[in-house]
């Protein structure tokens, strides 16, 4: 049996203080727990594991006997001191009666707090023969009250919450009165509860700093340490305690349970158990708290990320109903968060989007991700041209839970867009002006020179005749000019070597010859492609020297003053695309940015327009083009930001 014994006490405050006082006195092994009723006194016995029960006879509402029988009808093995002031032959009569384990006058005798302490501690061991059988009574209660109370540990939003469920667990349930939690924050060990009993007997629980003591050392190695002798270990942290014994168990990583008592070798295996079990308790509902306290600052720190969103975030259940969404869509829409709550999808769009929204979500169903342009009807009706990307979620097992998307306002693209189509509109007034007003009265006089040379033979025809040639070749360019402007549409993938052999048989001169060194595939407007590479070619036939020197490997004969043209392959690092080189005089440096300048020509014919047209080719592509020297000297045109080949 052990050396300890709980007792509960319910008398009237006076008589309660005084017998507690000489109990704990009397008997070092004795612990009180006190009420001054019998409601109260009932309350605390359900509570709580006593060996011994003493009441007074007067109390107030019932009599000791009255109480008596109700604490039998609930412990019927429980030993119960009648200890009244007040009694009668006729009292005692009906005590013993009733079942009492011993009824004692407190007027009857010398010392009769001392002849209590000893009545109890008799009363206690008569039950020896039955220590086992209560023993294990008291383990299967216990352990069925701490599964109860781990209900108090997932009620508890705290982890000082939790620190005062243990507390009380320990104390009520394991009889444990002296004990403390203390929590680990920072490079310490700080009591977060306590019972009345610590204060009792050390004062203020103590903060443990790393290596203090035998509740650092528990901590660190993460075991549980029974000390049945506390003044035998040279690491206790307060030689001068009146505890002798002590357990203490690690609660993870949070800190530790600390449970004392003044008695040596106070623990035994069903203690440990039991104590055991309500600190495994007590960590799994920390590292619960800890887990949702993560999960709430990473959706914090998701739903702050969201917000910062310019575009809207939605995600939407199978059921058609936004599930979540950021601040932004309250913003744009003008609906509430709890308007927001209660709308489905279609109610953001109005009447006649309702098909394209519904077809894009059936989509998504069948594909798994969709864009669709889509106007968003608000609050106020005002309509908002956004375009959306809308991707499916799925459970684990892979089944559709719903959508999660991005909105786009595109009001500015769809402006760009309009100011585009009026500036083509107008484009196209002017290529029908150039193509049709100025080519027919051009054809007029060009018609009229042939008949004036008919009749007349003079110089001044001649001038007439090269002016036509300079006005039909501008309107061409002119021409050339404006489309090159229109946005690259018609993409496809051509061989290099394929379209500018094609576009050398436009170009091709008997002073001229053409070298393709490399291929590749180019992803462009076929016909806008072909353009620019005959600029470029005839650019380089045109302006070639047939004074310029041949590279060393060229085999060309240029002993007739022919110009070679190269066209091959870029591939640098951070480059790709193409070149068109020749063996002319080239471009002096200072002059190489010029040159794409409209109306900049070094030739007497020409239009000063033909590079300008390849810069603008390029820049609908996305490409850029400049100009360089060639190997031989000569001009070097590069064309690069191509998608790698």
């Amino acid at each position: 049996m052990s050396d300890r014994i709980y007792v509960l006490h319910v008398d009237d405050p006076a008589v309660v203080e005084a017998a507690t006082g000489a109990l704990k006195q009397a008997h070092c092994g004795i612990t009180v727990e006190t009420e001054t009723n019998v409601a109260d006194g009932l309350k605390r016995l359900d509570e709580g594991t006593f060996d011994c029960v003493i009441a007074g006879y007067d109390l107030p509402g019932q009599t000791g006997v009255e109480f008596l029988d109700a604490v039998r009808k609930q412990s019927p093995d429980m030993p119960f001191v009648l200890f009244t002031t007040e009694g009668n032959e006729a009292a005692a009569s009906d005590a013993i009666s009733a079942g009492v384990t011993e009824y004692l006058r407190a007027d009857g005798g010398a010392e009769p707090y001392a002849r209590l302490a000893h009545t109890v501690v008799n009363a206690v061991e008569r039950t020896a023969d039955d220590i086992e059988p209560t023993q294990s009574t008291r383990r299967e209660r216990a352990i069925e009250e701490l599964h109860s109370t781990a209900r108090a540990f997932m009620r508890a939003t705290t982890a000082d919450a939790v620190a005062q469920v243990t507390v009380d667990a320990a104390r009520t349930i394991l009889n444990m009165p002296a004990n403390a939690v203390h929590f680990a924050d920072g490079d310490g060990l700080y009591p977060a509860a306590w019972t009345n009993q610590v204060e009792e007997l050390i004062g203020m629980p103590p903060v443990f700093e790393p290596g203090d003591g035998l509740a650092w050392q528990a901590f660190e190695t993460g075991e549980t340490r029974v000390h049945n002798d506390v003044a035998s270990s040279p690491d206790r942290y307060n030689p001068d305690t009146d505890i002798q014994s002590e357990l203490i168990l690690p609660l993870g990583d949070h800190g530790v349970l600390l449970i004392g008592s003044c008695e040596i070798g106070a623990f035994d295996d069903t203690d440990v158990t039991l104590a055991r079990t309500l600190s495994v308790h007590a960590t799994a509902a920390l590292n619960r708290l800890d887990r949702d306290r993560q999960l709430r600052e990473e959706r914090d720190f998701i739903d702050q990320a969201l917000n910062t969103l310019y575009d809207l975030f939605y995600v939407i259940g199978t059921d058609g109903s936004l599930q979540r969404w950021n601040e932004r869509i309250p913003e744009v829409t003008g609906y509430s968060d709890d308007e927001i709550d209660e709308m489905s999808v279609s109610e953001f769009f109005p009447a006649d989007e309702h098909e394209t929204v519904a077809a894009a979500v059936e989509k998504t169903r069948a594909s798994g991700r969709v864009t669709v342009e889509a106007e968003i009807l608000t609050a106020d009706g005002e309509r908002i041209p956004y375009e959306f990307a809308g991707t499916q979620l799925t459970d684990a097992d892979g089944a559709p839970v719903g959508t999660v998307g991005i909105g786009r306002d595109i009001s500015q693209r769809k402006a760009y867009e309009q100011q585009l189509e009026r500036q083509n509109e107008r484009l196209d007034e002017f290529t029908s002006i150039v193509s049709h007003d100025l080519r027919n009265p051009l054809t007029v006089a060009e018609g009229n020179l042939e008949l004036a040379r008919a009749e007349y033979d003079s110089d001044a025809l001649d001038k007439v005749s090269r002016a036509h040639e300079r006005m039909r070749a501008l309107i061409d360019d002119l021409l050339a000019f404006a489309r090159a402007g229109e946005t690259a549409t018609d993409l496809e993938s051509v061989a290099l070597t394929g379209i500018v052999e094609e576009c050398w048989q436009s170009v091709e001169s008997d002073q001229a010859t053409l070298i393709v060194e490399g291929d590749r595939q180019v992803q462009a407007d076929t016909a806008k492609l072909r353009r620019l590479l005959a600029n470029l070619l005839r650019n380089s036939v045109e302006h070639g020297s047939t004074g310029a020197q041949a590279p060393a490997d060229d085999d060309t004969d240029h002993s007739d003053g022919s110009a070679t043209v190269r066209v091959g392959v870029i591939k640098d690092t951070d480059r790709n695309g193409f070149y068109v080189a020749d063996d002319g005089p080239g471009i002096p440096e200072d002059d190489r940015e010029q040159v794409f300048e409209e109306g900049y020509s070094t030739g007497e014919n020409g239009t000063g327009f033909g590079l300008k047209i390849v810069q603008r080719l390029a820049e609908v592509h996305g490409w850029t083009v400049t100009a360089t020297e060639s190997e031989a000297g000569g001009a070097r045109f590069e064309v690069t930001g191509l998608e790698p080949a």
